[in-house]
């Protein structure tokens, strides 16, 4: 059924102003769709989801082969049978949202000022922290530094891909036992407009926090400050630089493939099948970790195999070549991509300290 005959046409367009017949459904000047825009709420929400998540019957048809046959999708739609599945750019964005959520989940606004003071022992099982006790009892000095390996330790479980470089920040940020200054009163100072950036500087340096040497005081300070703030801009940024990496990818398959036949686009839409497996096999697995459900590290080390193995079939299936060659190219892609992740994880971690 027309959809177009549910709503009530005009006699003019509402975008421009031409003219319309009753039998027209769309401008011929500028296109716009020939209907009343002054709809009830039920009637603008149902369009939206219809608009961005349609579940019609191509999603049907898309689902069997983007889960059980690993680049079947990314040849149909090379071959041009765009209508009948997914647009690329589409499945990619859904599942790249439903991704980030999930990852939302598992990090605190106050990740920061919660791990620096090792109050952050919420996220703690009853044996980690037996166990943390046991070793504070025999090693006093070592109390803080367990706590904060401890956490550290779960939360990277959790989501290794997007804490590691959290995970890095703040072992190098943390401060050694026998120094005078803690996050806490670094954070007060840096909060405290009537105290200098020199009175700043000292404190900081007192306290042997390290990690933010490219820094200048002013940054380092904005930091300590407004740590939160630099999470949420972290978080923000995160999809569009995996966004940003999308391109290199399809350049690093086009001259790993440099002798095919094939358009950068084809290697583009291949990319984005590939980031959108993961997005949604790595999304429902956090999503399982955070109500409880498996173990952390074994359920991690099962998606990323997984993935993995998707992403080797993919390629067999996509060009074409042997096993073995197909391997040690798949190899090669897997190792220059971490190189360039790390490479755009560093920068972006920069630019959110830069902004904050």
């Amino acid at each position: 059924m027309d959809i177009m005959k549910n709503k009530e046409k005009l006699p003019y367009c509402l975008n421009c102003g031409a003219d319309l017949g009753e039998a027209q459904n769309y401008c011929p000047v500028c296109g716009q769709e020939n209907w009343d825009q002054k709809v009830p709420l039920k009637t603008f929400i149902s369009d939206f989801f219809s608009t961005y998540f349609n579940f019609d019957s191509t999603f049907f048809k898309t689902v069997p082969a983007f889960f059980f046959r690993p680049g079947k999708l990314t040849n149909l739609y090379n071959q041009g049978k765009r209508r009948v599945y997914l647009n690329p750019i589409r499945l990619y964005l859904v599942m790249s949202i439903f991704y980030f959520f999930a990852v939302s989940l598992i990090i605190p606004r106050n990740f920061f000022d919660r791990v620096m003071t090792t109050d952050y022992l919420g996220m703690l099982d009853e044996n980690i922290a037996l166990q943390d006790t046991l070793v504070a009892q025999d090693h006093p000095e070592n109390n803080k530094r367990a706590e904060i390996d401890s956490v550290l330790r779960v939360a990277g479980n959790k989501n290794p891909s997007v804490l590691s470089g959290l995970d890095t920040l703040v072992t190098k940020l943390r401060k050694d036992p026998e120094n005078k200054t803690g996050w806490r009163e670094l954070k007060i100072l840096a909060q405290d407009p009537a105290v200098s950036d020199t009175t700043f500087a000292r404190a900081w340096g007192e306290s042997n926090l390290k990690g933010l040497d490219f820094a200048n005081i002013e940054t380092r300070r904005n930091f300590v400050a407004n740590s939160n703030l630099f999470l949420l801009g972290f978080a923000r940024n995160l999809p569009v630089m995996m966004l940003f990496l999308l391109p290199f990818f399809a350049l690093m398959l086009k001259l790993l493939y440099i002798r095919g036949d094939r358009y950068y686009v084809e290697h583009l839409i291949h990319g984005l099948h590939l980031h959108s497996f993961a997005y949604l096999i790595y999304g429902l697995g956090i999503t399982l970790i955070y109500f409880g459900v498996g173990d952390a590290t074994w359920v991690s080390i099962i998606l990323f195999m997984l993935v993995s193995t998707y992403a080797y079939i993919s390629l067999l299936n996509v060009y074409g070549q042997g096993w073995f060659k197909t391997l040690l190219k798949f190899n090669v892609l897997g190792f220059v991509y971490f190189v360039l992740f790390w490479v755009a994880l560093c920068y972006e971690i920069y630019l959110s300290l830069r902004f904050i």
